[in-house]
């Protein structure tokens, strides 16, 4: 298995959300408004019983954290922090959004084929074609051997997500043949 320490930032980005507090408004129930609202039609999912944490205190930089519920179940952990003149920032931190999906196949690509010294097309590499909640910090693909035809399970494991940032430690492997 290799590791990189790269940040998966590009499509992130699109899914990272601030928004202004009202008057009197607690940043947490501005952070479950703001999932429900705007983030879940930004990653494609309808986010249900969104619940964040009280800051410990109203301050600047203040960071909380959230959770909520997709529709087939599934649990989204969200990173929060209050920002200059009265508003909040959030973002999921367990989800591969749809537009990273080409990202993530061509750094696989390119990190096995440099692992095992050949070259792999990223067209190898086939990943979920929507945003996709980890489970286990672990997105399942499939990779393609392209002189034999074979295809294999591949795993994408994040961890060390940063706010604003993405996932700072990514690491790849092929696991069983699928055929």
């Amino acid at each position: 298995m290799k590791s990189q320490n790269l940040a998966l930032v590009a499509g992130l980005t699109a899914v990272l959300a601030s928004c202004s507090l009202s008057s009197g408004t607690p940043p947490e129930r501005a952070g479950e408004v703001l999932i429900e609202e705007v983030i879940g039609e930004q990653v494609g999912f309808v986010f249900d019983d969104a619940a964040c944490t009280a800051p410990a205190d109203g301050e600047v930089g203040t960071p909380f954290s959230c959770t909520a519920m997709t529709e087939a179940g599934e649990t989204v952990t969200f990173e929060g922090v209050i920002d200059p003149d009265d508003s909040i920032f959030v973002a999921p931190s367990n989800i591969i959004v749809a537009s990273e999906m080409s990202a993530v196949e061509t750094e696989a690509a390119d990190v096995l084929g440099e692992e095992i010294g050949v070259v792999i097309a990223p067209s190898d590499v086939q990943c979920p074609d929507e945003s996709t909640v980890l489970v286990d910090d672990r997105l399942r693909c499939e990779i393609s051997d392209a002189a034999s035809g074979n295809r294999y399970e591949m795993f994408l494991t994040v961890a060390d997500f940063e706010l604003r940032k993405g996932f700072s430690q990514r690491s790849y492997e092929v696991g069983k043949p699928l055929n």
